[in-house]
């Protein structure tokens, strides 16, 4: 892929044929992201780095679904939040998650969320860019810190809104009717997390004009998807009630915002970056400050990564770019992927755990039929299994007779207070009803003779 100018083409014709030199190096660009992005979850996975519940509470949603047992969903600990989204895709992805391993929903999610820089190809050509100022756009799009930390944590369906966003804004711009609806009845299978991306992006292409029923349909859409979804129930104002200002709020603006503005040239460097698609990047990222909370102001979710077409958008749609503004946010964009392998090396790599080996020989002891408690990196290694449970169920439920509880109190998972897990460890040491099977380098695996009532209770 060069940065070579060409002459500015409204057509888009020929972009069907992968023989075509142009569309080679297009999806040469998509299939490196996939291989990259998804062997860095998998090396991720297989090092026991995961910091939430999200992979293990999918994994068994699809292990429920696959027993018949979906009416479960609302009631696990581990899938309340997803039951909650009605995404009917996990009904889709279920048998390919049992049948292809983790690997195929880490591929998938990267492709996808790839195949969003060739929407923004086809928008860049039908508005006449050149091909230095498309690949700003697009290098911005994949490149874009939160995308590629909200690919590669673990998995989660919501970042697929991403490339949505982009596809359905090169429909409208190409009028095709047909598609653009078929693609938003597809959107809810994702969830009805969606609805927010979906209304940014209405949004932005009610204020671009030449879109304006594309986007009052998108708008009209989103609300009768919700309405539908919630019933008369729309817990905007609650969600906004945490809103507050503090240190971590501010930190994440910093790692939203100058990413953002730095890479696109600087909106004093170039008048064109004044454009409509500023609005939705602003309710985005005002809606998640006003929140305040832990998840919504972190720069590596998949709400975060809904910035990066918004952002490619506003550099498609500025114009041409001078030769100096596309080398500054070429070089900008590396620099702050670099800053964020950085700092996810210190975060989370670093101090990932030592004792990989004496996990896999704790699990090999569980058998498969059998309910396992156990910290959210523990968890996504029984691959699709419906007997799992988080580890601070310890402190909220009774514990039944038969569990396997595999557990280091010295990982803090990001749920689980490490003082929950000591005082179980000491109570289990103690307590009648508790067997140790197996402990080694801070592992401790215990199998439960007895129903064991939460530490608070007992």
């Amino acid at each position: 892929m060069t940065v070579n100018q060409e002459p500015s083409s409204p057509s888009v014709s020929g972009q069907g044929s992968l023989l075509k030199t142009d569309q080679i190096s297009r999806w040469a660009w998509v299939w490196a992201y996939t291989a990259i992005v998804t062997t860095l979850a998998v090396v991720r996975y297989g090092m026991f780095v995961s910091h939430g519940y999200s992979l293990a509470g999918y994994l068994t949603a699809f292990a429920l679904i696959l027993h018949g047992n979906s009416a479960l969903l609302a009631s696990n600990l581990l899938t309340q939040h997803i039951a909650l989204q009605h995404a009917w895709a996990l009904w889709v992805l279920a048998p390919f998650a049992k049948y292809f391993d983790l690997s195929f929903l880490f591929f998938a999610s990267a492709f996808w969320v790839g195949t969003g820089s060739l929407a923004i190809w086809r928008i860049g050509l039908m508005l006449g860019r050149d091909r230095g100022t498309i690949m700003v756009a697009s290098v911005l799009y994949l490149l874009y810190p939160s995308m590629i930390a909200a690919n590669i944590y673990d998995f989660h369906l919501m970042v697929w809104a991403s490339p949505i966003i982009v596809w359905l804004v090169w429909y409208a711009l190409d009028r095709r009717w047909v598609p653009f609806l078929a693609l938003l009845v597809l959107a809810t299978g994702i969830g009805v997390g969606v609805s927010g991306a979906l209304l940014l992006t209405g949004l932005g292409l009610i204020l671009w004009r030449r879109t304006v029923w594309f986007g009052l349909l998108v708008g009209a859409f989103t609300v009768l998807y919700w309405g539908i979804s919630h019933g008369l129930s729309w817990p905007l104002q609650e969600g906004l009630r945490q809103g507050h200002i503090d240190l971590r709020t501010v930190l994440y603006l910093a790692w939203i915002v100058l990413p953002a503005a730095i890479a696109v040239g600087g909106l004093m460097l170039r008048k064109g970056l004044y454009n409509v698609w500023w609005v939705p990047v602003v309710a985005l990222v005002g809606f998640n400050v006003m929140q305040g909370t832990v998840q919504s102001t972190s720069p590596f979710t998949d709400a975060s990564a809904w910035i990066a077409p918004f952002l490619a958008l506003i550099v498609v749609s500025a114009g041409h770019f001078p030769s100096r503004l596309k080398k500054l946010a070429l070089l900008w964009t590396a620099g702050w992927v670099v800053l964020m392998g950085g700092y996810l090396y210190h975060a989370t790599w670093r101090p990932r755990p030592t004792n990989v080996a004496e996990l896999h020989t704790a699990l090999a002891m569980v058998p498969q039929h059998a309910t396992l408690v156990g910290q959210s990196y523990i968890l996504p290694h029984r691959r699709v299994n419906p007997n799992n449970m988080p580890a601070f169920a310890l402190g909220r439920i009774v514990i039944p007779a038969g569990t396997y509880v595999l557990i280091d109190p010295s990982v803090w998972d990001g749920y689980t207070p490490r003082t929950l897990l000591t005082e179980w460890q000491t109570r289990a040491a103690r307590a009648r009803g508790i067997h140790l099977l197996y402990h080694h380098s801070g592992v401790w695996l215990f199998r439960t003779t007895q129903p064991i009532v939460p530490i608070h209770q007992g």
